[in-house]
Order: structure tokens, then C-alpha cells, then sequence
């Protein structure tokens, strides 16, 4: 049991928290009874605001009818004008030279011109490609130019296929590049051969062992000037498993070092937590090669 000087001081400290709670109450409902007297008096003044809008509306609309009218009315007085000009002078008739124009231009403006017919079948079908004459015989002077040359060529020996065949050879022999592969063909024959065999009979058991393989492959294969160029004089080259070999060897190296990334993670108490977030989201985001 507790001491009576106990029970009063958690009586009072009780007592007064039910009070400032209560006068925390009334004050919050002053408050709201505030803000629903603002509520009213702002929807009081978007209705005024309406009804203004409405009203100045409908009298821009009488304003827009009354200035229409009374165009049609100054452009009939403008037309009578000219009758009484006739009546006042001496009984000659004087004709206005700028009415007829007006009145032609007003009809235009209102009616714009039909659009033009479309052109039948028929005449579109009659229609032929005309071939000016002087296009036709430049033509035919640069063909007769050409089978003369052609049968110069033919009169010395050597015909022009032939000709640029033996051009693109020559080429091909002069280059390094390619000597350096023709070389590299037939020097690492029957290595090429050995790791064509490994390659066709190699299973594994464990993507492990898939890693290692293709990185064997590529040492072998390193010393090769190109080892593309190089492949396509072989054609049981198994390019697609080998190729395939390499993408599993690829996506495990990723998922490894994706793994080693995780298992490093730890939080730090000190980093925001949005920036903690972004790195977990990119971790989740991340995709093998």
C-alpha cells in the first residue's frame, strides 16, 4: 500500500491533466466553430461571386445583340445614302462608285468559293510521262560511251569483272590485318580443333564449373589476332553454345558480386531513412549482364 502523501500527489497531477485536457477541448472546439463560420462566409462569397459572373455575363451578351443591331442599322442607312443624295441635287442622278465594291466584298467574305472539282478517273489515267528529248539523247551518248570503254578493255585482255576482282584480292593479300589472321588460321589448326571438341562435349553439374570453363576458353583463345575472324574459317565452330556458355558465366559473376553487395549492407542509424530505402530499392533493381 501507498503512503497517503503518495495518493494525493497523483490525485492532484491527475486532476490537473483532466483540466488542461478539458480546457485543450474547449479551445479546439472554438477553433472548429471558427473555421465553420469561415466555411460559411467563404461559400457566401463564391455564390455573390457567381451571380456577379452571371450577371456580367448576360450583360456583355445584350451589349454584343445591341451593337449587332445596330450595325444593321448604319449599313442600311448607308445604303439609303445615296437616294438622298439623288433627290438633292437638281434632279440629276449621281452614282456612287464605292457602293457596288463594298457590297461585292461583303458577299465574298460571307460566301467563301467552292473548293475546286477533283480530277476524274479518266483523266488521270490518260496522263503519260513526257521524256524531253535532250534527257534521251544524253542518255544514249553516255551508254555508247560506255560500251566503247568496255570493249577497249575487252580489245587489251583483261575484262572489267575481272579487273576489279583482282584489284580487291591484291588489296586483301597487302593487308597486315588480314595476313595476320590467314596466319593465325593456320598456325592454331589443330588447336582450334582440340577446343572445338571440348567445347561440343563439354556438361557440367554446377554453374561453378561453367565459370571456370569459359574463362579457360578465353585464355586459349586470347592469343588469336581475332578470334572472330578467326572462328569463321572453322565452321564446326560451336558458336552458339559457346556463346551461351558465356552469358551463364556472365549472370553468375553479376549474381556473385550482387550477393557480396547485399551480405556487405548495414545500416546506419546516423543515414536518413529515404536514402536507405534508395539503396535497397537499387540493390532489388540491380540485373545481371
Amino acid at each position: 500500500m501507498l503512503p497517503n502523501g503518495e495518493d494525493d500527489s497523483d490525485l492532484m497531477r491527475l486532476v490537473k491533466e483532466l483540466q488542461a485536457s478539458l480546457m485543450k477541448n474547449d479551445k479546439l472546439e472554438k477553433e472548429n466553430h471558427e473555421l465553420r463560420q469561415e466555411v460559411a462566409r467563404l461559400r457566401a462569397q463564391v455564390s455573390n461571386l457567381k451571380a456577379h459572373e452571371n450577371e456580367r455575363k448576360s450583360m456583355l451578351w445584350k451589349k454584343l445583340q445591341s451593337s449587332y443591331d445596330g450595325g444593321g442599322n448604319t449599313d442600311a442607312s448607308n445604303l439609303k445614302a445615296p437616294e438622298s443624295v439623288k433627290s438633292n441635287i437638281k434632279g440629276h442622278e449621281v452614282k456612287n462608285p464605292n457602293l457596288k465594291p463594298t457590297v461585292k466584298e461583303q458577299s465574298t467574305a460571307i460566301k467563301p468559293p467552292p473548293p475546286p472539282p477533283l480530277p476524274s478517273k479518266t483523266t488521270l489515267g490518260k496522263r503519260s510521262v513526257r521524256r524531253a528529248p535532250e534527257v534521251v539523247e544524253l542518255y544514249r551518248a553516255l551508254t555508247k560511251r560506255e560500251s566503247h570503254m568496255g570493249n577497249k578493255i575487252n580489245q587489251n585482255g583483261v575484262s572489267s569483272p575481272a579487273f576489279s576482282a583482282n584489284m580487291i584480292g591484291e588489296i586483301e593479300n597487302r593487308s597486315k590485318y588480314l595476313s595476320d589472321i590467314k596466319s593465325d588460321t593456320d598456325r592454331h589448326r589443330d588447336h582450334i580443333h582440340f577446343l572445338i571438341s571440348k567445347v561440343e562435349a563439354a556438361t557440367f553439374t554446377d554453374i561453378s564449373e561453367v565459370e571456370t570453363f569459359v574463362k579457360w576458353i578465353d585464355d586459349e583463345l586470347s592469343s588469336l589476332v581475332d578470334e572472330r575472324a578467326v572462328l569463321k574459317h572453322f565452321p564446326k565452330w560451336p558458336e552458339r553454345k559457346a556463346d551461351s556458355l558465356r552469358e551463364a558465366a556472365c549472370s553468375y559473376r553479376a549474381l556473385k558480386s550482387l550477393e557480396t553487395e547485399i551480405l556487405s549492407f548495414k545500416e546506419n542509424p546516423k543515414e536518413p531513412l529515404k536514402q536507405v530505402l534508395q539503396k535497397i530499392q537499387s540493390l532489388q533493381d540491380r540485373r545481371a549482364c
